[in-house]
């Protein structure tokens, strides 16, 4: 981990259902609740699918026009918020960079579309490559191919939708390992469990501890409406409780060091034996097992401490060292 903290993004993906009002509900809530970015799903029927699929029409509702979308993305950034979409395709692509949004996503969906992955790597400099459900080695191919330069845009994406995940199926010793085959890349996690469940809260939790860099979580603006994409979503009050929470516990992970901290040091201090003597020891004596002794003393633990019996035993000692005092290095 870093310093940083993680990105914490309300997701609202098909939650605002073409509707303009709720979408700037939506936006409302995500900014208020206190999330870093917003994102939606940019839906243009027919990059997604054909007129003869089964959420064909559903796709077509979705439609907004491109001018909306840039006022609500003046919105939000005027709130000092990012706004990402999902793109499906050059069209929905071409429209996110038209209404300055600050980078896309690439779903499972389209993880297999060069075309549209090239065309995203030259416009946008940030990246949300999904790679839930998609084999290692296909990961390994797309991101060997990359330069330093590229591979700095994108921020690998683990997690899948079950509506809701369960818990036992969210695999985030993944995200650790993902961290590791990938340590130039941002690691990011979605999170699908149910929104209704206290697990929507402690789940995330849990994923700070394998390395993120970004939590993707669902908002909707209340669970009984059944809003699209409300299963794993929270609500405004909800979503702002669950920022507090990982606020509050992201900072025990520290730093990736093993240098002491200052509490560490003082709680040392006071907890560590040194060597001490056990008998008045005169100048020039050798030291014996019966002359020392491994005790906690009022004197702090220095550099000049000694700490294991095995460092005193046999020397001679340089001056008189009354009873229960250290024995300091430069005494030996």
């Amino acid at each position: 981990m870093t310093n940083d903290r993680v990105e914490i993004i309300a997701e609202i993906a098909q939650g605002y259902e073409g509707d303009k009002k709720l979408s700037e509900l939506l936006a409302k809530g995500a900014t208020a609740a206190g999330a870093d970015s917003v994102k939606f799903q940019l839906v243009y029927a027919d990059e997604l699918a054909t007129p003869d699929y089964m959420y064909y029409d559903l796709f077509r509702s979705l439609e907004m026009d491109s001018n909306f979308w840039k006022q609500l993305c003046s919105v939000i950034h005027d709130n000092g918020k990012k706004v990402y979409f999902d793109v499906f395709g050059l069209m929905s692509l071409e429209v996110a960079s038209e209404i300055d949004a600050d980078g896309v996503k690439l779903s499972t969906t389209e993880f297999y579309n060069n075309r549209l992955f090239d065309a995203a790597l030259s416009m946008f400099d940030v990246i949300f490559l999904s790679v839930g459900g998609v084999p290692i080695e296909d990961v390994d191919k797309k991101m060997s191919m990359l330069s330093d330069e590229e591979i700095n845009k994108i921020c690998l994406m683990y997690g899948f939708q079950a509506e809701p995940t369960p818990l036992d199926q969210n695999n985030l010793v993944k995200l650790r390992m993902l961290k590791q085959r990938f340590p130039k890349n941002k690691i990011g996690f979605m999170d699908h469990s149910d929104g209704g469940l206290e697990d929507a809260y402690y789940l995330p939790i849990v994923s700070l501890g394998v390395g993120i860099d970004v939590i993707e979580k669902h908002i909707t603006l209340d669970r009984e409406l059944e809003i699209e994409d409300y299963i794993s979503g929270l609500t405004p009050s909800a979503f702002s409780k669950f920022i507090e929470l990982i606020r509050k516990y992201e900072p025990v992970l520290g730093e990736e060091t093993f240098d002491l901290s200052d509490r560490e040091k003082e709680y040392r201090e006071k907890a560590t034996k040194s060597v001490v003597a056990v008998n008045n020891i005169k100048q020039g004596q050798v030291v014996t097992q019966n002359d020392i002794a491994l005790k906690r003393s009022s004197i702090p633990i220095t550099s000049k401490s000694i700490l294991e019996l095995e460092d005193v035993l046999g020397k001679k000692i340089k001056c008189n060292i009354d009873k229960h005092n250290p024995i300091l290095k430069d005494q030996i």
